[in-house]
């Protein structure tokens, strides 16, 4: 049986049956194999196998003909009676067919099988800020990196800024935690500072560790941590632009002297460069990356010190970039940037945005041009394009100059003519964002995991499309609600319970200082009586485990955006992980989420929904029942 949801190259048969235990496993692989096969739950022989080229190549085409074999990331996984067997040209082909293993069985069962699949793109990442430095923190960190893994994404861009520890500039750290305690002295404020001023500042990013500091032994375990999972660690480190942690003990080599709280450096400053540098040193000998992404986004105080004044806006932006990336090169490291600022861009409407000129405007002075410098810059710097959902021939011009892009800040549901776009000679894949705190419920609640798992379908998937958001929104859904399965326990069991609510509250996205704080959006609890007389009380949370009763799944193309992408109800997404969705007959919308209640307790009977306080609407329950199973319902 073949379907669309299985790809291109998938043959599937009957179900197989082995012995309850510990997979037998062979092959040369990492413990880390062995640790997640045993979620096999059965005693089945697995056997991994990493092959030359030639000899990989051979065994797929055997398979299937018509398959090509170019990337190394390319798997075969088979299954029968005999056991499962996972071929791959490099190990960390074979971890992402494990992965791959470990999603269909739980799923589907196992089955006999006959599956190959390679990337549709070779860079396929996500970026995050560091964790608070605190256990809590680590742990939060480590369970957003598996679930990157088990997504098969292959690189984690972590900034860096003031929160990583410099043992060289010891004054850049203590003047981040003094910058991040007065930032974050009240939600939004940093929001508060950027609008405060006649010119345009740069967003603020203290959620960055917490506003604190990781020690470069903890931010060390961070990175092999990832690297186990084979996702290459890219440091991201502000520069020129966003370069507030620089300033805040540097005030020197501010380019605005008259802003309190800058965050552009002077290109002209030589001292600017050598702590960068300096830096930058302690950041590749600690971390050994391959590349770096030194950002150059949002850059809007130009030429505007005595040594930048006057001087050409497009030598200034293009040799700040190119010095940079020689630096880096005489490193053997690679240069990453923010591309928006050399594209002349505009919203549909013709709103100039980017790096096109900006007129001055009420209480906010004039931009100059930056795109020019795009005939500047080292062509050899890749491109992180964010811009791909302001229009979508922007990427063209990075095309026309030989340099490669990767779509950044990416949303897949959003995004328009996938199957062209992401064949294009110069793209390499996307790199999606979370820029808030870097916490599992903060993802969820930001819509970043439904991102995760949604472009997971498009890049290992050629069969997917744009087009078939439908599919892949109910496939994104019931992967990520199987995911986020609570840990089972021994003396406890699970409760699934149906709700919904209809309320006033709507989307919310934390960054720049928004933190979430669950007691905002806590609506009351669900009271349950045990055969035995014993309360139970389990916690409503509106955006975490509940939404509204007309929130819609429908995504929109409408003709009057000023956006080229598509438009949906983000509190739609921000509910995935936690609940599954269903819509009735009538249109209404109901959530699936998960309690955990001592498994001593045998029959359940619901007594009432009791809110919080007099001005919370009632919760309407559908339905109840130990387990925690969905319908199988899945599109061909």
């Amino acid at each position: 049986m073949t379907s669309v949801k299985n790809g291109r190259f998938c043959k599937t048969g009957a179900a197989l049956r082995f012995r309850p235990g510990t997979p037998l496993i062979s092959g040369s692989v990492p413990p880390l194999f062995s640790t997640l096969a045993e979620k096999l739950g059965c005693q089945a022989p697995l056997s991994f196998a990493q092959e030359p080229e030639e000899a990989f190549h051979a065994r797929v085409r055997n398979c299937f003909p018509e398959a090509e074999t170019a990337s190394p990331e390319g798997y075969l996984l088979t299954a029968d009676n005999e056991g499962i067997r996972i071929f791959s040209r490099s190990e960390a082909g074979l971890f992402y067919g494990l992965q791959t293993l470990l999603d269909r069985v739980a799923e589907d069962g196992l089955c006999e099988l006959e599956l190959y699949e390679t990337p549709v793109a070779p860079e396929r990442g996500l970026k995050l800020y560091l964790p608070p430095p605190t256990p809590e923190g680590f742990a939060e960190f480590r369970k957003i990196i598996d679930l990157a893994a088990q997504c098969k994404y292959n690189f984690i861009m972590l900034e860096l800024g003031g929160a990583m520890e410099y043992r060289s500039h010891p004054e850049i750290n203590e003047g981040w935690i003094e910058y991040a305690s007065v930032m974050n002295e009240y939600p939004g404020k940093t929001l508060d500072i950027q609008n405060r001023f006649p010119w345009r500042k740069n967003s603020i990013h203290t959620e960055n560790g917490g506003g604190r500091v990781l020690t470069q032994g903890q931010l060390s375990e961070l990175a092999a941590y990832c690297r186990e999972r084979y996702l290459e660690v890219v440091p991201e480190m502000p520069s020129l632009s966003h370069s507030d942690y620089l300033l805040t003990r540097h005030r020197e080599l501010a380019e605005r002297r008259d802003d309190p709280f800058p965050d552009t450096c002077c290109p002209s400053n030589p001292e600017y460069h050598r702590l960068l540098f300096d830096l930058l040193d302690e950041v590749i000998a600690l971390l050994k990356p391959r590349r770096i992404n030194i950002g150059h986004d949002e850059y809007y105080s130009i030429g505007l010190c005595p040594q930048c004044k006057g001087k050409s806006i497009r030598e200034l932006y293009a040799r700040d970039i190119n010095e940079i990336a020689e630096y880096l090169r005489s490193r053997n490291v690679g240069t990453i940037m923010w591309g928006e600022k050399l594209l002349d861009s505009h919203w549909r409407d013709g709103t100039p945005i980017g790096g096109a000129a900006c007129p001055a405007g009420k209480n906010m002075e004039a931009l100059p041009a930056t795109f020019p410098a795009i005939d500047a810059v080292d062509p050899s710097v890749e491109i992180f394009h964010w811009y791909w959902g302001v229009d979508r021939h922007l990427e063209e011009n990075f095309a026309a100059r030989g340099m490669n892009y990767c779509f950044a800040n990416f949303n897949a549901p959003a995004f328009k003519d996938w199957s062209g776009r992401i064949s294009a000679p110069h793209a390499r894949g996307v790199c999606i964002s979370n820029w808030g705190q870097t916490s599992l419920r903060t993802l969820q609640r930001n819509g970043v995991l439904y991102d995760l798992a949604y472009s997971s379908f498009l890049l290992w998937n050629p069969c997917f499309g744009s087009e078939d958001y439908p599919d892949i929104d109910r496939l994104t859904f019931r992967r990520l609600y199987r995911l986020g399965e609570p840990e089972k326990q021994d003396d406890m069991q699970v409760l699934t319970l149906c709700h919904t609510v209809q309320t006033d509250l709507r989307f919310q996205y934390f960054f720049d200082g928004f933190l979430l704080d669950e007691k905002q959006y806590y609506l009351g609890d669900h009271v349950f009586r045990s055969g035995d007389g014993a309360e139970y009380r389990f916690p409503v949370i509106f955006g975490s485990n509940i939404s509204n009763t007309t929130t819609d799944p429908a995504r929109k193309d409408a003709p009057d955006s000023i956006k080229d992408a598509y438009e949906f109800d983000s509190q739609y997404q921000e509910i995935s992980f936690e609940t599954f969705p269903e819509r009735d007959k009538e249109s209404r919308m109901w959530y699936y989420c998960r309690y955990l209640l001592p498994a001593s307790c045998a029959s359940l009977e619901y007594l009432r929904f009791e809110p919080v306080n007099a001005l919370v609407p009632q919760v309407q329950v559908k339905s109840f029942r130990l387990g925690s199973d969905l319908p199988r319902q899945t599109p061909e």
